[in-house]
């Protein structure tokens, strides 16, 4: 699998609060996760730092050791360590939140382990993981958000939701709350792509420009990766945008 992953600042923001983790175990096991933080330049860079540095400690030295022993990491193992990086990210979130100066530091994540023959991931916020296989794509996460559920209830459409006032609202981040239920999802199969991102893309770019660039095969995953911020930013890069893209060989 080739993995690669970016982060720009926007045109608009003047700090990036996005930050992203990629770890590599070998051929057949990898970690990937995207992090929007929120809650003032300050408290945004500190949330979604600290929430990358728990998934890394919380999950790289397994891994390592089940390479180093012959631990075969099934989807079970995967759940756990990644619930586990996400308690231990919201408790230091929100501890570190108990100051005044970083009242409402939050920030999403987006992150999945990519096992032999499954991607097992975790979902908390409006960050995505889209899938690209036969053809199309497909959004394997959903969102947190104010307009998802409205979408959910019938309310408005998926159409709709792409331009509505109150997009931005998330129902659900890490530190806002001294408890956190993360979203799971197995997929069940390693798919042609996966592309994980902060919503500074999809708010940006509509799926089809997503899926045309990703899907383009005579670019690289550095190229693709570098035209959909490039797009993004040309859009007018209203907020930072983060990517990250894992193709099979």
């Amino acid at each position: 699998m080739k993995i690669y992953g970016k982060s720009d600042t926007g045109v608009r923001r003047p700090v990036n609060q996005d930050r992203f983790l990629i770890r590599e175990f070998g051929d057949d096991l990898a970690l990937c996760a995207v992090f929007d933080g929120m809650g003032g330049a300050n408290g945004g860079e500190q949330a979604s730092s600290a929430a990358m540095h728990a998934f890394d400690n919380c999950i790289t030295g397994e891994l390592i050791e089940a390479v180093q022993t012959g631990k075969v990491i099934n989807a079970s193992d995967a759940e756990k360590l990644l619930y586990k990086a996400a308690q231990t990210a919201n408790a230091e979130i929100f501890k570190k939140g108990e100051d005044p100066s970083l009242e409402g530091m939050g920030t999403t994540v987006i992150a999945a382990l990519i096992l032999r023959d499954d991607v097992v991931a975790l979902n908390i916020g409006d960050s995505r993981l889209y899938e690209v296989s036969r053809g199309t794509l497909r959004q394997v996460s959903k969102d947190n958000s104010y307009v998802q559920y409205l979408v959910d209830i019938g309310r408005i459409t998926k159409e709709e939701a792409v331009n509505h006032p109150k997009k931005n609202i998330i129902t659900k981040c890490l530190g806002t709350e001294d408890e956190v239920e993360p979203d799971i999802y197995r997929m069940g199969e390693i798919p042609d792509k996966l592309l994980f991102c902060s919503d500074g893309l999809t708010n940006a770019l509509t799926e089809e420009q997503i899926y045309g660039t990703v899907n383009d095969p005579e670019r690289t995953p550095y190229e693709k990766v570098s035209s959909l911020i490039d797009a993004a930013n040309g859009a007018g890069g209203p907020d930072n945008i983060t990517v990250i893209l894992a193709e099979n060989d």
